[in-house]
This record gives structure tokens, C-alpha cells and sequence, in this order.
């Protein structure tokens, strides 16, 4: 679906409302007699007021994890907007130097706090509180280093400390705002396609049009002595961020991104980007030793308690992650080796079971009995009641041969069709024997109706082959063995059991020509298609 924007009439309104601003507030600022700080600071105040009621409208407006990057944009408005009267209140009322350390300053500064934790935010995957809560300790804990480093104090304790500079201070804000427009450009390309990008995109214009209104602004206060007429500019990129709010596509429900290919550079900045308020914040500890060294050894404390927590809850989720791979590829394996009609092994597994079982039996010198079971005029069943009954049948047959070869090592498999076959690991002739007339058994007390020329229930045929202690031969000549006898079992009239022996010689060309061998093919897919 593709987005559409807002209303034109509202972006027009503010359009219209943002102009008239702009004109008046250039207008005082450049006519002294109507010019005055206390005018100023009310323009001062009202454009990131306005730009923070547009953040925050917007940010209702969105469902999607993108609604998380608009707070902190909103969270560092704030700090901006209540920056601004606090500055106005030591300037008039404290008569505090430009310069001087003040919660002024300090919210000041920090106003770029929330925007590197945006920057650094995960947009994609799964998000952990836990690391939330982590990254914004340390994200504030940086930025109050940082003041106390530039500042050389406290905003909460320090008092009576010498003024810095407006060159450093304005050198320091300029470094602050062009790293923030930096990292805002690589996070935009790095960013997928949707709201994120959208936030990065707007972010990125609002931080280069204040960064650069701010430095001119500062630039000309000091080349004019503490006076200059363009204070507008900043102003005005406070309103340019609420135009470019208007001006974005209207939010559309989240949805699933068809496309789960990401960048390097994405993958980098999600999985990457938390480390580095670790390693500022254990920067910052080491350098603030020498005057805080309280403050010095509790950042570097922090960080790396930060970095153990992170990296313990991240090892404890990989091998979570790695032990449900491991069930989900168990269940896979299962499911890809079991029959999915009747629950029991299929043909594969028969395989596999059959080939491991004659090489155990080979190696340990142990006999080795094989099974194949056929339902006798099952096609008729078919024919007269319909396939659903006759999958129900198959369903309580298979039931009822596994209840009867129930030893751990046996294994019941659906061998194809309505034909099944039973591996018996360590069991002589006569012990099969037994082991195929309680399963004929079992099947007849099923009371299937299934009229016959043989009865009036289910009957099953059952060919046995087994192989004392084999030295050599194959699997593939145990079931040809037992195929043969079932063949017999059919051919002799069917509800019956047949045994074929394997001698322990290596396997030779049997003497029938292949007239024979045709002719006994021929007759065995002739029973098939009676049956």
C-alpha cells in the first residue's frame, strides 16, 4: 500500500503560521527600540516548544517501534525548551557569566544526550528493556562525564567555579552538533526502508539546519560583542522540524518487511553501536581521575558492569537460542523419519534402522529376523468403504503391530503402501515365528470388516527371513528373503505366515535364468494387483 501524506490545507496552515513567525520574530531582532532579551527569550522558548508539540503529535500517531525514536527526539526538546528560561533566569536574575557551570549549561549539553541514544538504538530484531535501561545509564552517565570534563564540575555540587571561555564553549556545542549530524547520516543509510527511515531522514535535516544556524549565530555574537540580529536562524530550525513533520507520509499499520536482507553497515550499527557508550564511559572514568576520582572509578565501575551484563545475558540467550535449534532439528529429524499417517516409522528410518541393525548383528555375530506384512485384499476395503476408511484401518493396524513387537530395539515401519515391516534385532527363527503369529493374532481381534474370499475380516500375510550370525551378504538379500516368503504366504492362500532362511554365505547369483526371474515378477505383481 503506498503511504500518502497529510492534508495539503494543514501543511499549508503551517506553512502560513511558521512564516508569520519567522517575520516577526527577524523583525524585533533587528529593530533595537523593539528588541529586547526578554522578546528573545520568548522566541527562544516558543520555537522548540513548537517543534515538540509537533514531535509529540506525531509520535501518538505511530504504532510501530519508530514511536520510541520520536521520544527521545521529544525527550531532548525538552531538555532544549527548559534550557532556554533557566539561561534567561541566570543571565537576569543569578547575573551569571555566559560561560559559567549551571544546570543551565548542563541541560544544554545534554540536550544531545537522547539523540545518541536514538542513534544507537536498535531498529530491527528483538529488543531487551534490560539493554534499554543499560544504554541510557551509560549514554547519561557519558554525557555528565563529559560536562564535568569541559566544564572541570559538577552541576549539582560544584559552585563559585571560574567561567570557560565562549570560544571553548562554543567550539564544544559545534563539536557536539556536527558528530550528531554525522552520526544521524550514517544511520540514515544504514537504516531500512519504512518509519525509521523517515525519523533519520527528518533528523538529519533539523540537526544540519540547527547546527549550522547555531554556529553562524555564535560565530556573529562574538564577532559583535554579545549582540547579533540572526538569532532567528535558530528559530527557524526548530520550525523547519515541525514543517518536515507535517510533510511526512501519514502512518500506515505496522507490517511485516518482506525483505529480511539488511546492510553490513545496518547490522554493524545495531549489534555495535551499545559498545561505545561502554568504552566512552570507561574513557571518560580514567580522565576525570585526577580531580573526581570517585566519580573516575564509579564510570569505570559502571562500564564495565554494563559490558558484563550485557555480554552474560547475550551468552545466556545464544546458548538458549542454540539449545532450541537443537529440539526444533530433533523434532525435524523425527518427523522427517515417521510416517505421517500412521505415526510410526517410515521407509527412511527402515532403511537406516535395517542397514545399522545388520552391521551390529555382523559385528557382534547376533541373529537378525525381518518381517514384511501385507493386508490381505486391502484394495477391496478401499474399493467398497473409500480411502478414509481405509487410512483408519491402516492407523489401527500399525497400532496393533506395534503393540506386539513392543522390545526397545524393534521397530515397526510402514513400508509402503498398505505394507508394513518389522526389524527384530537379536531374535532367532522361532522366536519371530511366535512374534508373527501373535501379530496375525492381534490384527484378526481388530474385527475389521473386509468380506473376502478368506473370511469376513482383515487378515494379514506375513514372509520371514531370518539370519543367524551374519558374516557377510546384505540388508538388500535379508528383504529379498523376506519378500519371497511373503510371496509364498500369498501365493498359498493368504492369512498365513511364510519363512524363508538366509544362509551365512557370500551372496551369489542365484541358478534360476532370467526367464525364472522374470516369470516370478510377473506372478508377484499379478497377487499385488489382486490384493
Amino acid at each position: 500500500m503506498k503511504s500518502r501524506a497529510w492534508p495539503p490545507s494543514r501543511l499549508q496552515h503551517a506553512l502560513i503560521v511558521t512564516a508569520a513567525f519567522l517575520i516577526l520574530d527577524g523583525w524585533c531582532s533587528r529593530l533595537s527600540w523593539v528588541y529586547s532579551a526578554e522578546t528573545g527569550y520568548l522566541f527562544q522558548i516558543a520555537a522548540p516548544i513548537t517543534a515538540l508539540a509537533a514531535v509529540i503529535w506525531h509520535a501518538r500517531t505511530i504504532t510501530s517501534r519508530a514511536r520510541g525514536l520520536w521520544i527521545l527526539l521529544a525527550t531532548a526538546l525538552v531538555l532544549y525548551s527548559m534550557a532556554v528560561p533557566m539561561l534567561a533566569w541566570d543571565e537576569k536574575v543569578e547575573r551569571l557569566a555566559f560561560g559559567a557551570p549551571s544546570l543551565a549549561n548542563f541541560a544544554l549539553f545534554f540536550y544531545g544526550v537522547p539523540i545518541l541514544f536514538a542513534l544507537s538504538t536498535p531498529v530491527e530484531g528483538e529488543k531487551l528493556p534490560l539493554f534499554s535501561w543499560l544504554d541510557a545509564g551509560q549514554a547519561f552517565f557519558a554525557g555528565y562525564l563529559t560536562y564535568v570534563v569541559i566544564f572541570a564540575s559538577s552541576p549539582f555540587f560544584d559552585t563559585g567555579i571560574q567561567p570557560i571561555s565562549k570560544h571553548l564553549l562554543d567550539f564544544t556545542y559545534n563539536v557536539e552538533n556536527l558528530a550528531l549530524v554525522a552520526g544521524c547520516a550514517v544511520r540514515l543509510l544504514a537504516s531500512p526502508k519504512g518509519e525509521e527511515h523517515g525519523f533519520f531522514r527528518t533528523l538529519l535535516l533539523y540537526l544540519a539546519a540547527y547546527s549550522a544556524s547555531i554556529a553562524f549565530y555564535n560565530h556573529s555574537m562574538l564577532a559583535a560583542m554579545g549582540r547579533s540580529p540572526w538569532r532567528f536562524l535558530v528559530d527557524a530550525s526548530f520550525l523547519l522540524l515541525a514543517l518536515l513533520i507535517f510533510a511526512l507520509p501519514e502512518p500506515q499499520p505496522a507490517v511485516l518487511r518482506k525483505d529480511a536482507t539488511r546492510s553490513r553497515l545496518a547490522i554493524f550499527f545495531d549489534h555495535g553501536s551499545p559498545i561505545f557508550f561502554t568504552i566512552a564511559l570507561t574513557a571518560l572514568g580514567f580522565v576525570t581521575l585526577e580531580h573526581h576520582f570517585y566519580t573516575g572509578v564509579l564510570a569505570i565501575g559502571a562500564g564495565l558492569a554494563a559490558y558484563g551484563i550485557r555480554t552474560t545475558v547475550l551468552q545466556m540467550r545464544y546458548m538458549h537460542i542454540q539449545q532450541e535449534l537443537r529440539t526444533a532439528h530433533d523434532r525435524l529429524e523425527e518427523l522427517s523419519l515417521q510416517d505421517s499417517l500412521t505415526g510410526i516409522a517410515n521407509r527412511r528410518r527402515f532403511d537406516q534402522t535395517l542397514d545399522s541393525e545388520w552391521h551390529r548383528a555382523m559385528r557382534v555375530h547376533s541373529p537378525l529376523s525381518l518381517l514384511l506384512i501385507d493386508l490381505d485384499f486391502f484394495k477391496n476395503m478401499n474399493d467398497t468403504y473409500g480411502h478414509r476408511h481405509g487410512d483408519r484401518c491402516l492407523t489401527r493396524v500399525a497400532a496393533a503391530l506395534q503393540s506386539v513387537a513392543s522390545r526397545s530395539g524393534d521397530l515397526i515401519a510402514r513400508y509402503g503402501g498398505e505394507e508394513f515391516a518389522a526389524i527384530l534385532p537379536v531374535t532367532h527363527m522361532d522366536a519371530a515365528r511366535a512374534i508373527a503369529l501373535r501379530m496375525k493374532a492381534a490384527i484378526e481381534g481388530l474385527k475389521i470388516t473386509n468380506p473376502s474370499e478368506i473370511g469376513n475380516y482383515l487378515s494379514i500375510s506375513i514372509g520371514i527371513c531370518s539370519c543367524e550370525a551374519p558374516v557377510c551378504g546384505s540388508p538388500e538379500a535379508l528383504i529379498e528373503s523376506a519378500d519371497r516368503a511373503l510371496y509364498r504366504a500369498k501365493q498359498y492362500g493368504r492369512n498365513r505366515v511364510e519363512f524363508e532362511a538366509m544362509l551365512d554365505i557370500p551372496h551369489v547369483e542365484r541358478e534360476e535364468d532370467e526367464t525364472q526371474g522374470a516369470l516370478f515378477s510377473m506372478q508377484k505383481t499379478q497377487l499385488g494387483e489382486n490384493s
